[in-house]
């Protein structure tokens, strides 16, 4: 007779190759982190949507501050600021990107925004390009951000 832990020794070992033999790959994660979300299209927003932006800019705001001012108060679950800077201490240009998601919308699930700021001789920063897109929630595009309207 087989003592008791000759016995568990022998079932792990059964159950171990078992597994092994009908292991199945597990699934990938469906979601993808918003900084990685693809883009379609962008539209370029043109600086009369900016104007009080624009004044922030020239009047010595920081990147940051210019950058929310373009893209407004934020009504969502989630918001990412990202800010990179060309130039180390005195940067000669920034781009931020600003990523929505979760709004409080029936039909735009999110908004990404690029924004490139340059820095002029004074210092004060100009307001170079804006591109917006969004993300749906219902329709073909719900994966990725595009320059087509949410329906």
């Amino acid at each position: 007779m087989a003592s008791l832990p000759g016995l568990i020794v022998g079932a792990v070992s059964s159950f171990l190759v078992f597994a092994q033999a009908n292991a199945q790959p597990l699934p990938r994660d469906p979601r993808v982190s918003l900084p990685d979300m693809p883009v379609a299209a962008m539209e370029s927003v043109g600086p009369d949507a900016y104007g009080r932006a624009s004044a922030l800019a020239e009047g010595g705001g920081s990147p940051l501050d210019i950058a929310l001012a373009i893209v407004g108060p934020f009504d969502g679950a989630t918001q990412h600021v990202v800010q990179m800077n060309e130039g180390g201490e005195a940067p000669s240009s920034a781009r931020i990107l600003v990523l929505r998601d979760g709004l409080l919308d029936d039909s735009v699930r999110g908004e990404r925004w690029d924004i490139v700021l340059g820095r002029g001789g004074a210092g004060a920063w100009s307001i170079r390009d804006v591109k917006r897109s969004w993300r749906c929630w219902r329709g073909a595009d719900t994966d990725r951000f595009s320059a087509q309207r949410c329906p």
